[in-house]
Parts: C-alpha cells; sequence; structure tokens
C-alpha cells in the first residue's frame, strides 16, 4: 500500500487476525501521485519505510499478500526483487530498505499467504493432497541464483488444476509436448 498500515496500526491488525494485501508496484513505478518517490519527495524520509511494510507485518506475524492490480505477468519476478531490495531503478535509490524482505517471505506473499487472503487456502497456494494443482515450471532456480538475477526469471510452463495452460516451444521440444499458450511477453 502507499503508506498503510503505519507502524501503530501493527499490532491491532494483528490482534484482529487481519491480512494485508500490499503492492510492490508502489516502490518502483513512478507515478506521480502515490509511488514511493512521489510520498518521501512529499512527506519526507521516514514515510519510506511506511510503503509496503513486509517486513513489519512480517516480523509482527501478519499474514501479507502481494497483489497485482492489472495484468503485469512480466513483472511478476521483477516485483519478487524489488520487494527483497526495494530499489527503484528509475531514482537510482532504494526507498525504506529495512521493509525488505527474503526471497521465501515473497514468494509466500504470491503464494499461500495470497491463498489465505482469497479464503482459498483450502484449494490454493501450496501443493498438497486434495488442492488443485496449480504451478509454475521456471527457467532457473530461484534459490541458487544471484539476488539481481531474480528479475530475468521466465515462466517455461504453467499448469492449472494439473492441467498444462502455458508451455514455451523451449521446454515443449525438450518434453515432446507442443506449446500452449502465450509464447512471448510484451
Amino acid at each position: 500500500s502507499s503508506g498503510a498500515p503505519r507502524p501503530d496500526q501493527i499490532p491491532r491488525i494483528k490482534r484482529l487476525g487481519m491480512i494485508v494485501s500490499m503492492l510492490n508496484t508502489m516502490l518502483w513505478e513512478n507515478n506521480r501521485s502515490y509511488d514511493a518517490s512521489y510520498r518521501v519527495k512529499n512527506y519526507g524520509e521516514e514515510y519510506a519505510g511506511w510503503i509496503v511494510p513486509r517486513n513489519s507485518l512480517t516480523k509482527a506475524g501478519v499474514m501479507n499478500s502481494q497483489e497485482i492490480d492489472r495484468p503485469l505477468p512480466q513483472f511478476v519476478f521483477y516485483n519478487v526483487w524489488v520487494g527483497m531490495t526495494r530499489f527503484n531503478e528509475a531514482c537510482g535509490r532504494a526507498f525504506g530498505e529495512e521493509e525488505g524482505t527474503d526471497l521465501v517471505t515473497q514468494l509466500k506473499a504470491l503464494t499461500i499467504w495470497g491463498a489465505y487472503y482469497l479464503l482459498r487456502e483450502n484449494r490454493l497456494g501450496s501443493l498438497e493432497t486434495g488442492k488443485l494443482a496449480d504451478f509454475v515450471v521456471l527457467d532457473q532456480d530461484l534459490f541458487s541464483i544471484p539476488t539481481n538475477d531474480i528479475p530475468k526469471t521466465k515462466v517455461l510452463m504453467t499448469l492449472l488444476g494439473g492441467k498444462v495452460v502455458h508451455l514455451m516451444p523451449t521446454l515443449a521440444s525438450e518434453i515432446g509436448l507442443e506449446p500452449a499458450g502465450a509464447v512471448t511477453w510484451p
């Protein structure tokens, strides 16, 4: 979010058992009215940590999801990286670095915590018996690459309910299947 919740609101959110959904795009999009650079310029440097305060929420035991308010599939892993580094490339600096989190926290915000936010934790968010088999195959192992390579990650295959809905030609030929779905990104 763009400055919410405030630090003093986090204990109450925890006490009420709430979940917070946040947009990592606030850290990098550079829209004139709501992004991190605008808020810091107009309200001061201390405000930087109030924008997408994922680390504070996580440390307080508050589940938080990562949302994108429009289709930006090509930016999913860029958003993960920004959530970790809080770096804004256009400004050449990080905003509120203390609110950056590790890769596992960013992935939980996209998966299991996102499922709780949708009230679908019994069907989505993790690979378990009885849940939908929704998952992606990536071109690299996020846990073994340098942090700065995370934005370069590409989805090679997507399965929804155990059915292939997206399969890039490179992987399709390797496993003997036909490509499926969109095979290029904007």
